[in-house]
């Protein structure tokens, strides 16, 4: 019998069977991080379209399953995409001569720890930073992951939340009493 390069046994074809299952991967990988670079890009322009969809599917599922999704992986990437939008949406001129702090203590993770994000105002500007840095707050807000899903969406009232106690509030109330005014939160369109 001859040997026939590239057959069962031959070094070299699994050389290249290797090379090609190992392209086919790459090629995938970079067409994951293709499309994961497409998301955020889109979800860092926040455009009114997305908003409007976010809102529309927060409002229209069930808080069971919203539960079941703030404890999975996924709750680190929403979260930081709802913050990351929160200067986006903040109206300079209500804000303006406005200076404080806001701490957002985030629970129900699965570990039972929370997620922590600074609010910084200054001036009409605001900026957020992920955890316990900055300057002393001067409000501390503790919502769970769920809610502030809600809020974002525009599908929960903030006072009715801090009255059912969905939402409690630590140090200067007169800052949460003003902090719904200066933010526009996007909202569902009514189906037609």
């Amino acid at each position: 019998m001859s040997s026939c390069a590239g057959g069962a046994g031959d070094p070299s074809a699994e050389r290249l069977r290797r090379r090609g299952i190992v392209a086919f991967i790459l090629s995938f990988r970079l067409n994951t991080e293709r499309t994961r670079a497409t998301v955020r890009r889109k979800l860092a322009g926040g455009t009114a379209q997305f908003e409007e969809s976010f809102a529309r599917v927060v409002c229209n599922t069930p808080a069971e399953r919203l539960e079941r999704l703030m404890r999975a992986p996924l709750r680190g990437a929403l979260l930081k995409v709802i913050f990351r939008q929160m200067p986006r949406h903040f109206d300079r001129k209500r804000g303006a001569g406005m200076n404080s702090s806001i701490r957002w203590v985030v629970t129900g993770r699965m570990d039972s720890t929370t997620d922590v994000y600074q609010l910084e105002i200054e001036d009409g500007r605001c900026r957020v930073v992920a955890g316990a840095r900055g300057s002393a707050p001067a409000l501390t807000i503790t919502l769970d992951g769920v809610e502030l899903l809600r809020l974002a969406a525009g599908c929960s009232d903030p006072m009715q939340a801090y009255f059912s106690g969905r939402v409690t509030l630590a140090g200067d109330i007169m800052v949460a009493a003003r902090l719904s005014s200066l933010f526009r939160v996007p909202r569902a369109s009514k189906p037609r």
